[in-house]
């Protein structure tokens, strides 16, 4: 008995350590049949399943079909998919000398044709003998799909698959159409287009309620102007987005995919706005946070407020300065051909406005802890607190709907599929719209509905024959409001001496 106890303690010891490597069968139709069935994930680009590695092997299609070599498939799929074994505890890829005869092979024909070597496939990373490795096939087994490239003649008329005539060359189509169905494609635009003119409407009322009442929005409100500002650029990328196509595609109606962002300035200014917009909104949110935290607990006055406005304004902007900076020197941005956008993913970056936010959490409730003190001393004291009870609601909505949603999108930022990528535009635009809410009060409605009736009203004099009244335009009647102060408002931090 004590003897079959030591054996299963033994199988079991031994049976959970070779559980640790599992190799598991090929499901990637492009990659069956190369002599090997087995597979271990995660493989050599990180991807931690077939299905996404499957989801990045289609941009290699152009190549695949390309058949320049006849080990052309079997160097990307051991990348991809790399061969396992049992008795090997890591996954094996292919030889160097495989690598270097496959490019000696097709370097010439791919570049004559647009196509150029992908930086995956350096084959200065794969091992060389007497390291375990592929090594290449026997000669004398051939693909019976293997043609020999000084055959091919290819013209405007028999470009590979994936790939688009321009010109005398063949340029890959834009991965974002490959990727995706055509009903995923017209989804993703209609949903771009949906949530950002929806964002922008609601960013541009905002903005302009600021410029016709400036002196209604003074600190400790004031940083909701620029939460506005940032929605309103974030808004208008999208929408350009959604009007000329996916930023990673360049060319006549974006049919040629961009290799690097650096082949396009368009691409890496935009995501250099879209990281800059970010920082900034979480950055500003923290100091509306703090100062209403200021308000409310420590009973700082407006005017105090503004004292040290200059000095906010200062800290926001060189803490916003210098993570491009770092961006610009550590030249962090990569295609995304899923969303359409250059983009900058940096884990220390994430985390920078992740701190932030948790700051602005933590101030969020202080102040709340401080608003629900001072209408104990308002009932104390016989007053009604219905006005600061609105004030604490409005201040808890808007504080849950800025929040929430930008931490989510912000953990999101390192998961590349279609779904995430509607769930982070959804979360982004939410957390703005919600930013603009501060505007719309019941006086902000009674202001715009009088400056409507204002520009379609006339008072013509009673008793006097005149000419017929001029209409006034919206835009007439705004202008007065905007100028009324002789100019455009001071959006800037306000002192007061």
């Amino acid at each position: 008995m004590k003897l079959a106890r030591v054996l299963v303690v033994f199988v079991c010891f031994f049976g959970a350590g070779r559980a640790v490597l599992r190799c598991e069968k090929i499901t990637i139709k492009m990659c069956s049949n190369l002599g090997y069935n087995t597979t271990l994930m995660p493989n050599l680009m990180g991807h931690e399943s077939q299905n996404e590695a499957n989801l990045e092997l289609h941009s290699y299609e152009p190549f695949l079909s390309h058949a320049c070599s006849q080990h052309i498939k079997l160097l990307i799929c051991s990348v991809f998919v790399p061969m396992c074994s049992e008795h090997v505890p890591r996954p094996i890829q292919a030889c160097k000398s495989l690598c270097e005869n496959v490019k000696a092979d097709c370097l010439s024909s791919l570049e004559g044709h647009g196509l150029k070597w992908p930086s995956e496939l350096n084959c200065s990373r794969f091992p060389e003998a007497p390291e375990l490795c592929m090594q290449q096939p026997s000669e004398t087994i051939l693909s019976p799909n293997f043609v020999n490239p000084n055959d091919l003649k290819y013209n405007s008329t028999n470009c590979p698959q994936k790939t688009k005539a321009r010109g005398s060359k063949c340029v890959p189509i834009c991965k974002y159409k490959q990727l995706f169905k055509k009903d995923e494609v017209v989804t993703f635009e209609i949903w771009i287009a949906v949530w950002s003119i929806i964002c922008l409407v609601f960013t541009v009322i905002a903005l302009l309620t600021f410029l016709i009442q400036p002196k209604r929005f003074r600190w400790p409100a004031r940083p909701i102007l620029y939460l506005t500002a940032c929605g309103f650029v974030t808004s208008t990328i999208y929408l350009i987005r959604w009007v000329e196509g996916a930023y990673t595609c360049s060319g006549k109606y974006s049919e040629s995919q961009l290799e690097k962002p650096s082949e396009s300035l368009s691409c890496v200014g935009i995501s250099l706005i879209l990281v800059f917009c970010d920082i900034v909104y979480s950055l500003w949110w923290c100091v509306f946070c703090f100062v209403w935290f200021l308000s409310a607990a420590k009973e700082w006055s407006t005017e105090a407020i503004e004292k040290i406005s200059t000095r906010l304004h200062t800290s926001v902007w060189i803490c916003s300065a210098l993570p491009m900076l770092y961006i610009l020197i550590s030249n962090n941005i990569h295609v995304n051909a899923i969303s359409g956008f250059c983009e900058i993913k940096n884990m220390s970056l994430i985390m920078f406005q992740l701190i932030f936010m948790v700051i602005s959490a933590f101030l969020t409730v202080l102040t709340a802890l401080a608003l629900k003190n001072v209408r104990t001393t308002l009932m104390e004291a016989g007053r009604s607190p219905f006005k600061l009870e609105i004030l604490f609601y409005r201040l808890l909505i808007i504080s849950v709907g800025i929040s929430l949603p930008h931490i989510c999108y912000l953990l999101c930022q390192f998961y590349d599929t279609y779904n995430v990528a509607l769930v982070k535009l959804v979360l982004r635009t939410v957390s703005i719209i919600f930013s603009t809410l501060w505007v719309y009060s019941p006086k902000t409605f009674r202001t715009w509905n009088d400056l409507i009736c204002s520009a379609f009203k006339s008072k013509p004099e009673t008793g006097v024959i005149t000419e017929k009244p001029k209409k006034k335009t919206l835009l007439k009647a705004l202008i007065p409001k905007i100028f009324k102060n002789g100019g455009i408002p001071h959006l800037g931090p306000v002192t007061k001496v």
